[in-house]
């Protein structure tokens, strides 16, 4: 049986496509947004409207410029503190999104990788404080998005926050916490060496990062963390969870 978890983390990684570049079926009804170098899929399924927002891509530089700019902003003045990158981005989107959104009762589902993750978080947030009807929200290799504040009302509100982390995965681990500056929300969905979703302990972490690494050199795959951040990895591990 097809889980969620797979699911989301299959149109996570369908973002990366163009228009034009893959067959799936999942693109027969669907629709292509992009502003200012943000970019993301709008899928219709039978269950809900689905917004898949594109990850980090090396070869554009906006993207890279967007990941470093780490400090935070208060745009409503609520005390909600946010990435400003990741905060520019999704902002960008946003009228393309709601211009897509179809006129019907289904509910919202959010989803992205990478960067998408971030932008997907806030997308989520600007959705919700418009009225929208968001009913899941899944990331895949998030990293940091804001302060407590503002993770803690997304998780409020959207009530299904799904944040899954694979193994060694070095963006989830940034921004630095940092204290107060940046905080882990949602329902942490860690992935172990042997693609096993499990609680992770302090002991659990230190045993299966070491675990990670040493199967990873077995196969000369040096860069650990940057090669279990792969979208395709997130969504082939998941596909029999």
């Amino acid at each position: 049986m097809t889980t969620k978890n797979y699911t989301y983390a299959k149109l996570a990684q369908l973002a990366y496509c163009n228009p034009g570049e893959s067959n799936d079926p999942a693109f027969d009804r669907a629709k292509f947004m992009e502003s200012d170098n943000a970019e993301a899929w709008m899928f219709f399924t039978p269950e809900a409207t689905v917004i898949s927002c594109r990850g980090t891509e090396p070869s554009q530089l906006k993207d890279i410029t967007a990941d470093l700019k780490f400090w935070r902003i208060d745009p409503a003045g609520t005390g909600e503190k946010i990435h400003s990158g990741f905060w520019s981005e999704a902002f960008s989107l946003f009228p393309k999104v709601i211009k897509n959104l179809p006129d019907d009762e289904k509910p919202i589902a959010v989803t992205g990788h990478s960067l998408g993750g971030a932008m997907a978080v806030i997308m989520t947030g600007f959705l919700l404080k418009s009225g929208y009807n968001v009913k899941e929200l899944y990331t895949y290799g998030q990293p940091r998005v804001g302060n407590r504040v503002f993770c803690e009302r997304i998780q409020r509100d959207c009530g299904d926050w799904q944040r899954f982390v694979n193994n060694n995965d070095i963006v989830p681990r940034v921004p630095l916490k940092m204290g107060w500056l940046f905080y882990d929300g949602g329902t942490l969905n860690y992935i172990n060496t042997h693609g096993q979703i499990r609680n992770l302990t302090w002991w659990q972490s230190f045993k299966d990062s070491w675990r990670g690494r040493k199967a990873a050199w077995k196969k000369r795959q040096w860069f650990d963390s940057f090669y279990d951040h792969s979208a395709m990895l997130y969504r082939n591990v998941l596909k029999d969870d």
